[in-house]
């Protein structure tokens, strides 16, 4: 389905703890897959110290920076959802500041995206200063959800708002922000529900602002008794309308068969479609590292200083907690051209910025070798790295060399670099590889193979000998294969994987042909390869000629290569960006450029890349 197209970039955000940021991404995935030029914020409500902030593909935005006044005094008066939302107005605030007159959406991040937003889009194009969502778009009075009860939660739904930075919704936000320093709270025989009852008073501040009744937007259990959610083909409608987004308002994720907490009307059993969507989302949620989120405690109070939270029981939390924690999830930049990739990098300045700075501070005065303590995805632990300055490329101006952290940033306990640990998180945790599938991996006397042959038994490696005739031969107890003509048979791989092989072919679409082959319906290939970010065309160093000789472009490169440690293996080029291109030309599917960084796992080197695909699978 095409994405919205605009002239103009939109910025969108959401808030929430870093118990939620696997909601987070999967909101911020749907949007960009139906969103062009998404300029992503997430504000998160909790506290950041000792926290891999930029590590996302979009800008995390701190309590720090929103300059709320008194927060100190907030954080001890709110419960967990009260403060999450108290802090809205503040965040419009800030990004005002920074985007003046320009349009801003706030979406909450149970919300999931499964269409283009092309009502939206059209209405903002109008000129509006804000747009708000009705709960529900008629009388409802026999619904469990019935409209007198919107009378105390509200009549818009402040899971989404759209506000525009003009003078006048700008004083508005800051009487928002004022009044929800202290009076952001559940109470409802008061008739107060957190924001939303002091929205209802937004039609009256803004004098253009306008209602969005369009039964796509902000469908969620409040409003199924008028909304039919239906799955035709794989387009979702609501009311034969076109469904844009749901909200899963008080879903628990971990339990499958409850719609939300907050509804006893719907469930799983009566919901009909929405049951399917909710599975769809779940799997987006957990996907994106729910597990891993969850497990990370709440800074400030979940129950707030009344000591108790019925909108979200802290009981949740502490089951949550309570689980094994497992390796850190690792957010990704996904690209599949290199204008999406530069629209994205274009909103990350800022976080690019403070990559730099962090890894630049790591780097110590006159010493060409040094340590760095981090943890290691592939050992699962905390250990020391080894950083060296061999084949560096760059000096600062006061004289330290930088490192080539993609090829000399490695575990002193498994010995990966930094490239290869983190292709092998990457495959683990987008691929979801059972132990016992088939993996093919275009190396065997590694200790990356050796990692993966040790929990995956049934991998297959193998090298390439020079004076080898046929691919399948064994020299010296090692298969040899050209992985241009290889001897496996179609279809015998769930996965391939291969890590700065690829340069060194000198026709690397055959590789990519016998890839395909070898692969499994629904198999999935990850590679690794020198990878020009800002270049469409491939980098060409060499070539072979039709009679078959060797032309080198300029000074020939030589990479290490474990058959010849002496002489290398010699580099034919530098890839761009047509080679998503050249491999959907082959068959594959859903090819992307992921784009990684992270502190907390010496990620470090900007921009890092590991290229995907996948063969379709047979219906």
């Amino acid at each position: 389905m095409p994405m919205t197209k605009r002239s103009d970039d939109l910025i969108f955000f959401t808030i929430c703890s870093k118990n939620f940021l696997g909601y987070a991404l999967a909101l911020y995935r749907s949007l960009v897959a139906h969103q062009a030029s998404v300029h992503f914020h997430v504000a998160v409500c909790d506290d950041l110290s000792n926290f891999d902030r930029l590590q996302f593909p979009f800008e995390i935005l701190s309590i720090d920076q929103l300059g709320i006044p008194n927060f100190d005094e907030m954080r001890r008066r709110y419960n967990i959802t009260e403060l999450n939302t108290a802090i809205k107005p503040f965040v419009f605030s800030y990004l005002f500041d920074s985007q003046p007159n320009q349009p801003v959406v706030y979406l909450d991040p149970d919300i999931f995206i499964v269409s283009p937003l092309d009502e939206l889009n059209q209405l903002i194009e109008a000129g509006p200063d804000c747009i708000l969502t009705p709960h529900i778009s008629e009388p409802a009075e026999y619904a469990e959800m019935s409209d007198d009860k919107f009378l105390q939660y509200g009549i818009y739904n402040l899971g989404f708002c759209m506000l525009r930075g003009t003078d006048e919704v700008r004083r508005v936000a800051s009487w928002w922000g004022r009044r929800l320093e202290t009076h952001c709270v559940i109470d409802l025989p008061n008739g107060l529900f957190v924001d939303q009852k002091w929205a209802d008073l937004l039609p009256a501040f803004i004098s253009n602002t306008k209602i969005l009744r369009h039964p796509g937007y902000n469908v969620a259990y409040w409003n199924l008794s008028q909304r039919r959610v239906r799955r035709e083909e794989d387009v979702w409608t609501v009311n034969g309308e076109p469904l844009r987004f749901f909200h899963f308002s008080g879903n628990k994720i971990e339990d499958t068969s409850i719609l939300s907490r907050h509804s006893s009307q719907f469930s799983i059993g009566n919901s009909g479609d929405v049951s399917l969507l909710l599975d769809r989302y779940r799997d987006e949620v957990f996907f994106n590292g729910h597990s891993h989120y969850t497990t990370v405690p709440y800074g400030f109070s979940w129950s707030g200083s009344s000591g108790h939270n019925a909108h979200t029981d802290e009981s949740i939390a502490r089951e949550r907690q309570s689980r094994k924690g497992d390796i850190p999830h690792l957010p990704l930049l996904k690209s599949r051209s290199l204008e999406e990739y530069d629209v994205a990098r274009s909103f990350l300045q800022n976080v690019i910025r403070d990559r730099e700075q962090i890894e630049q501070e790591a780097i110590p005065f006159g010493e060409d070798a040094f340590r760095l303590t981090g943890y290691c995805a592939c050992c699962a632990k905390t250990h020391s790295f080894q950083v060296s300055g061999m084949y560096s490329s760059r000096t600062l101006a006061d004289g330290r060399v930088v490192p080539n952290w993609r090829e000399h940033l490695n575990c002193l306990s498994c010995g990966l670099v930094n490239r290869v640990r983190a292709s092998l998180q990457i495959f683990r945790q987008e691929f979801s590889p059972a132990e016992t599938d088939s993996i093919y991996i275009t190396e065997a006397i590694t200790s990356t193979y050796s990692w993966v042959k040790e929990r995956f038994a049934n991998t297959t490696g193998s090298e390439f000998f020079p004076d080898a005739r046929l691919s399948g031969e064994i020299r010296n107890g090692v298969l040899h294969q050209d992985i241009q003509s290889m001897s496996f048979k179609d279809h015998s791989f769930d996965h391939v994987l291969s890590f700065d092989v690829l340069e060194h072919v000198p026709y690397h679409n055959k590789a990519f042909e016998e890839f395909f082959r070898c692969l499994k319906p629904g198999g999935r290939l990850l590679f690794t390869a020198p990878f020009s970010a800002a270049l469409n065309d491939h980098h060409v160093q060499a070539e072979l000629s039709s009679s078959g000789e060797l032309i080198i472009h300029g000074e020939p490169e030589y990479h290490g290569n474990p058959v010849d440690m002496e002489k290398g293996s010699l580099s034919f080029r530098r890839y761009g960006w047509r080679v998503l291109d050249e491999l959907r030309k082959v068959g594959f599917e859903d090819c992307e450029v992921l784009t990684y960084w992270s502190k907390e796992l010496l990620y470090f080197g900007n921009p890092q890349h590991v290229i995907c695909a996948t063969k379709r699978a047979i219906a």
